[in-house]
C-alpha cells in the first residue's frame, strides 16, 4: 500500500512537472515527420526509381524511439529523480515510514510507463504514415520489433539511474556534460571497432589496446544501434547483450540505492 502510495505520487509529480509530458508530444511530432519524410524519399537502384519501404521506415522509428528514450531517461533521472533525495526535501524522504527499496523501484516503473507511451507513439505514427494494414500483415515481425523495444527499455532504465546516481554526487550540470560526453564517446569507439579497429589494436598494443580492453567491459553502448539492426533483420533476440544490460541496470540500482542511504544536504 505505501509503494501505491510512493509510485502514485512519483507519477503526480510527472504531470505537475509536464516537461516529460512536453517531450512525449515532442516524441510524436519528431515520428510522424521524420516518417513521413522517410515515406516520400526516393532512390535510384540500377536505373529504377523506389521508394523507401515500411521496413526501412521501422528502423528510423526505432532508432528515433532510442534517441527519445535516451533523452526521457536522462531528463528524468538528472531533474526528477533527486529531487526527493537532495537539499530539505530529503530530510522529510529520509523519514517516511517506507523501505528505502521503494524509491528505485517506484522509478523504475514510473520511467516503465513512461517508455511504454514511447511504444504508442512509435507504433501509432507508423500506422499513422504507411497505414495500419502495413501492421496487420503477416510478415510484418512484431516478434522483432518487441525484441528490439526490450532492449531499448532496458537500457533506458539503466541510463535512468546512472544518470540518478551521478546527479545526487556530482550535480545535475556536470552530469548533463558527462552523459553527453560518455554517449558520444561510446559510440564513436562502438564504431571504430566494429570496423577492424579492434584487430589493429590488438596487433599494434600500446594505450589502443589499452583503450579496446577497457571499451570491453563496460555497458554495451557503442554497440545498440547495430544490435538493433540485427536483431529487427534477423528476428532474434539478442540474449548476450540482454544479460549484460540487465546485470549493469542490477548494479547501477544497488548504488542507487547506496547513494541514498543519507540525506543528501
Amino acid at each position: 500500500m505505501k509503494l501505491w502510495v510512493l509510485f502514485k505520487e512519483s507519477l503526480r509529480y510527472v504531470l505537475r512537472s509536464r516537461l516529460l509530458v512536453l517531450l512525449l508530444v515532442f516524441s510524436f511530432l519528431l515520428h510522424y515527420v521524420g516518417l513521413s519524410i522517410v515515406k516520400n524519399t526516393f532512390f535510384s537502384e540500377q536505373g529504377l526509381i523506389a521508394a523507401v519501404g515500411p521496413r526501412q521506415g521501422m528502423f528510423v522509428s526505432l532508432y528515433l524511439s532510442l534517441f527519445m528514450g535516451v533523452f526521457l531517461a536522462v531528463i528524468y533521472g538528472v531533474w526528477m529523480v533527486p529531487y526527493l533525495h537532495q537539499g530539505e526535501r530529503s530530510l522529510l524522504t529520509f523519514v517516511l515510514p517506507v523501505t528505502k527499496w521503494s524509491h528505485p523501484l517506484v522509478y523504475f516503473f514510473t520511467f516503465l510507463i513512461l517508455f511504454l507511451l514511447e511504444c504508442l507513439i512509435l507504433v501509432g505514427s507508423f500506422g499513422w504514415v504507411f497505414g495500419k494494414e502495413v501492421l496487420l500483415q503477416p510478415r510484418f515481425s512484431w516478434s522483432a520489433l518487441f525484441f528490439c523495444l526490450v532492449l531499448v527499455g532496458l537500457v533506458g532504465e539503466f541510463l535512468l539511474f546512472c544518470s540518478a546516481v551521478l546527479s545526487l554526487v556530482i550535480g545535475q550540470l556536470s552530469t548533463i556534460f558527462v552523459m553527453a560526453g560518455a554517449f558520444i564517446s561510446m559510440q564513436v569507439l562502438g564504431t571504430l571497432f566494429r570496423f577492424g579497429l579492434d584487430q589493429y589494436a590488438q596487433d599494434q598494443g600500446g594505450k589502443l589496446l589499452t583503450t579496446y580492453q577497457i571499451y570491453r567491459y563496460l555497458p554495451p553502448l557503442g554497440e545498440l544501434i547495430f544490435t538493433l539492426k540485427q536483431t529487427y533483420s534477423q528476428g532474434l533476440f539478442p540474449t548476450h547483450q540482454f544479460f549484460s544490460w540487465l546485470v549493469w541496470l542490477f548494479i547501477l540500482i544497488l548504488l542507487f540505492r547506496w547513494v541514498i542511504r543519507y540525506p543528501r544536504t
